[in-house]
């Protein structure tokens, strides 16, 4: 794969199924670098598997995450144009126009149906008066000065970061009628008559009443029933570790009366991340934060939620089980994506068939055992999933080793591909299928892959480490991966612990011990993949990371003497969090992770640090940031590569504008193919 190849690659939303279920809606996206930007449409998807094929079903510049109406009519989804916003849209399931119905000045975020169609709630960032535009002729430069309290200050990837001036709130939204006639936008004499503004009339969209209007965050809205809505609220007030406003509430909105209730008790540390509805039953994706609500490296679960109950929160996962934020109702419970060894399993997690649609008692998994079912345990990655109704059936995007997105049906316990939409990628190149290892270490297994580009070895190779450091690198196909490769390059990687898909334990075995057991696992696993494949080249090796993993790629680098006589050809440190120290106030998480991850004493923190050992790296090392990054600021890369430069280290300092933390996953299609291009070229000098 090469890097402008990247504009081949799919990405697909999760499915959502007509009620008749004999087809599924997905949004297919992919980075275009004629427009420099990611575009797609909506698709319609056949199922079962059989002779018609799917066929795009919209042509907009960016439609995506597509819902079907309960009734089957309609289907909403998020239309973005170029250089605006996204906003619902709706466009009928037969086919038709479809047309935008909001016109929120910061965009719509999530939206879900009621169970009789006619209504949508939905979440949209609101602007304080004053600001983003809100005042004509006064730009962000020129705003009054913010006056903020609290620890909670900044998202990463919102510009210019702050997001306590602008709230998530929830609406609600009629549904207009499809068949009326389409408004127009007054002109002339109607422009003009009184009380009537041509800016405020914009044609087609809906009636919108706000439920919320508060300055707390809200998430997830979903409809109990026709007179009250349950969302997640998140205080945007919060001042520390110990702050119960840290964690994510569920509360139920009366709609006639505006009323809130929240259904958390008093002292519970589990913060509710999402929502949903299935069999009349509250389904809720919880993470527990422990006493200082901001542990790190803990598993998210579902729970069962009586909204009727306060707080009467059942769990059935257990701890090791870690789920991603996809979940979807289905007979019996909800659809569930986890992190396994690498892989994306699908579960059925659900009360067992015994109980009621009661709640079971707090504490009591005596009839929880049958409550979780598999039913997708493959070398793939779901990414989203749909019950079919009426049937045994589930239909699920998800990432296989040979393509970024398809869509499969799962039936009798077979997995059916039914797209091919990588079709373009596979026919202007080949895909390098990952090899498994598993590894022994001193105190135990380490388990990762190698990719063998084609050709004679010896391959000269490349070590990469994930960021997170709580996430996982997966066997499916990872355009990270595939570019190095496609240029000769073999591909180690692993996931050492720290990583998630392996356990609790695995996961926390790494607080307050950056730099040691993930260290020694990385270069065991390096170790291990050299002496099991010949092919590679022990004289020709280099190692990078991003996030985190470009605190370890530094502090490895930092210490080469530590793990035999490795001799590193060069090293690419990417947007690294590189200064525990220096984190807070500074990263838009800093107020939390670097306290929770490497201990409250500066002391531990520094001990930790990779800034600290700079002057020791002897390692041609490249240095990439982006300078909107507010996860690990910019202010990270340009103090290291200047403590680099400094120390007389061969080094250069990649930044890229206008980009944040995302870049690699989410950034500008030129800015991505860029620095593809620029990690090729420094391979190329270093590695030849």
């Amino acid at each position: 794969m090469r890097p402008e190849q990247i504009a081949l690659m799919p990405t697909v939303s999760t499915p959502s199924v007509h009620p008749s279920g004999r087809w599924a809606v997905v949004s297919v996206t992919h980075p275009s670098l004629e427009a420099d930007d990611q575009v797609g449409q909506l698709w319609r998807v056949p199922l079962p598997a059989g002779r018609q094929r799917p066929a795009r079903i919209t042509r907009g510049f960016c439609d995506t995450a597509p819902q079907v109406s309960p009734d089957g009519r309609l289907i909403a989804f998020l239309r973005r144009l170029p250089g605006h916003r996204p906003q619902l849209a709706l466009v009928e399931a037969h086919g038709g126009e479809p047309w935008i119905i909001t016109s929120f000045k910061q965009g719509v975020h999530e939206f879900s149906w009621s169970p009789d169609s006619s209504r949508i709630v939905l979440t949209a960032r609101v602007p304080d008066p004053g600001r983003y535009g809100t005042v004509k002729g006064i730009d962000a430069g020129h705003e009054d000065p913010r006056r903020l309290t609290g620890v909670m200050l900044r998202h990463n990837g919102l510009v210019p970061g702050w997001y306590t001036d602008r709230p998530s709130q929830v609406f609600l939204l009629e549904v207009p009628d499809p068949d009326a006639e389409p408004a127009v936008r007054p002109v002339g004499r109607a422009a003009g008559r009184p009380g009537v503004s041509a800016d405020d009339c914009r044609p087609g969209t809906a009636v919108v009443r706000a439920l919320t209007e508060d300055h707390a965050d809200w998430s997830s809205p979903v409809f109990l029933d026709d007179d009250s809505v349950l969302a997640c609220r998140q205080a945007a007030t919060a001042q520390g570790p110990g702050s119960r406003e840290l964690l994510c509430d569920p509360v139920r909105i009366d709609i006639a009366t505006l009323a809130t209730h929240s259904l958390r008790r008093r002292h519970d540390t589990r913060s509710v991340e999402s929502l949903t509805v299935s069999d009349g039953r509250v389904f809720a994706l919880v993470t527990d934060r422990g006493p200082s609500t901001c542990d790190v490296a803990i598993n998210t679960g579902v729970a069962v939620l009586d909204p009727a109950a306060p707080a009467d929160l059942t769990p059935l996962t257990g701890p090791d089980t870690g789920l991603t934020d996809s979940m979807a109702p289905a007979p019996g419970g909800v659809l569930v994506a986890d992190e396994f060894r690498g892989r994306g399993r699908l579960h059925l997690v659900g009360p067992s068939p015994e109980s009621d649609k009661s709640p079971l008692p707090e504490g009591d998994k005596s009839t929880l055992s049958e409550s979780d079912e598999i039913l997708l345990d493959e070398d793939v990655v779901v990414t989203g999933a749909a019950a079919i109704p009426r049937s045994h059936d589930v239909v699920v995007s998800l990432t296989t080793p040979d393509s970024p997105g398809e869509v499969a049906i799962i039936t009798g316990g077979r997995t059916t591909v039914l797209t091919d939409f990588a079709a373009d990628l596979h026919r202007a190149t080949d895909v390098t299928r990952p090899e498994e290892l598993t590894a022994a270490t001193a105190e135990g297994l380490v388990h990762g892959w190698v990719l063998t580009p084609p050709g004679q070895g010896p391959h000269p190779v490349i070590l990469m480490i994930h960021g997170g450091p709580h996430s996982q690198y997966t066997g499916s196909f990872f355009d990270e991966f595939q570019v190095m490769a496609g240029a000769g390059y073999a591909v180690v990687a692993c996931n050492p612990r720290g990583s998630s898909g392996y356990g609790q334990d695995h996961a926390r075995a790494l607080v307050g011990r950056f730099g040691q057991v993930d260290a020694d696992d990385v270069m065991a696993f390096l170790d291990a993949a050299l002496d099991t494949h010949p092919d590679l080249d022990r004289t020709r090796i280099g190692i990078m990371g991003g996030s985190y993993g470009g605190y370890l790629t530094a502090w490895i680098i930092g210490h080469d003497g530590r793990w035999g006589e490795h001799h590193w050809r060069g090293a690419i440190v990417e947007r690294g969090y590189l200064d525990p120290p220096s984190f807070v106030g500074a990263s838009d998480i800093g107020w939390y992770y670097p306290q929770r991850y490497n201990g409250e004493s500066r002391a531990a923190q520094e001990s930790q640090s990779a800034m600290r050992v700079a002057e020791q790296v002897t390692t041609p090392t490249l240095v990439i940031h982006s300078e909107q990054d507010l996860r690990t600021p910019f202010s990270q890369g340009l103090e290291y590569h200047a403590r680099l430069a400094m120390a007389g280290v061969e080094t250069e300092l990649l930044a890229f504008p206008g980009e944040n933390h995302e870049l690699t996953r989410s950034g500008t299609p030129w800015h991505r193919r860029q620095r593809f291009e620029a990690i090729l070229e420094f391979w190329e000098d270093r590695l030849s």
